[in-house]
């Protein structure tokens, strides 16, 4: 029987690697029950605790995506598998009063407008996390307060070789801030002319370029550069394993269902 405390959790992802450390971290907490778990279909009927700690918890993955809203009725989503599969993920939660924190960050545009449009206009609980490490939360609100002091500046982010998107949803995010920081005056950045090699200057948001680097070895990093007179000011947010997503995860769980509509980005449930 629950406890009036607990909170119902369902993992979409959750044979992935940030879907199993999620798994890992909700098992191990008195205030929250894993209900269920979306993944991989040849993983299919496999107890996750089994796939994860070794020793059965009683949830099997499924791809029944009604089933597993229906048992986390009340509860809350925590989506971390691939954009195609967000849309039907989250409206399913919404049909089912399930609160969703979506972590991917590849959502096709169409989905995510369409996604967003049915949560504010119905008040669902619908918050974005490109990043859940707080230390990522805190370089990019670091790097918007020194947005206001400088015009040059440049992200370079190191993902491993098997993340899809780039540039990444931390990156992207980071820009967003920092050219809201600077609406009133904008970034330099050098002309694409300048370029003899196609791509060389990295992407281009508001004038703050992006640098993707995608390789083994590498789980999570990203440097924001700011440029000035004789001087460069660096903010270095590094990555050496998924664990230290999980206290952002738990944050988002405990916090979701106070939200109405949609939030981006963890910082804003922070305070």
């Amino acid at each position: 029987m629950d406890s009036l405390d607990e909170i119902r959790v369902v993992v979409s992802g959750a044979t992935g690697k940030m879907g199993r450390e999620i798994v890992r971290t909700v098992l191990a907490r008195a205030d929250m029950r894993l209900v269920a778990a979306l993944g991989h279909a040849r993983h299919l009927g496999e107890d996750i605790g089994e796939l994860v700690l070794g020793e059965p918890c009683g949830v099997l993955v499924t791809v029944d995506m009604a089933e597993a809203m229906e048992a986390a009725q009340g509860g809350v989503l925590v989506e971390v598998s691939t954009g195609s599969n967000v849309k039907a993920t989250v409206l399913e939660a919404f049909a089912h009063n399930v609160a969703c924190i979506v972590g991917t960050t590849n959502v096709p545009r169409a989905d995510e407008d369409e996604i967003n449009a049915l949560a504010n206009e119905k008040g669902y609980s619908l918050l974005y996390a490109p990043n859940f490490a707080l230390g990522a939360v805190l370089m990019m609100r670091f790097a918007a307060e020194a947005s206001r002091y400088f015009r040059w500046a440049e992200i370079i982010e190191r993902h491993h070789e098997r993340k899809l998107d780039a540039p990444s949803g931390t990156a992207r995010r980071t820009a967003e801030l920092m050219n809201r920081a600077r609406a009133n005056t904008g970034f330099r950045s050098c002309s694409l002319g300048e370029e003899n090699l196609k791509g060389a200057r990295g992407g281009n948001m508001g004038g703050v370029r992006i640098h993707s680097v995608r390789m083994p070895g590498v789980v999570a990093q990203q440097e924001v550069v700011f440029g000035g007179t004789e001087e460069t000011f660096h903010i270095i947010h590094n990555t050496t394993g998924r664990a230290c997503f999980m206290p952002g995860v738990v944050f988002a769980i405990e916090r979701v269902r106070s939200v109405k509509g949609v939030v981006n980005g963890l910082e804003n449930i922070i305070e």
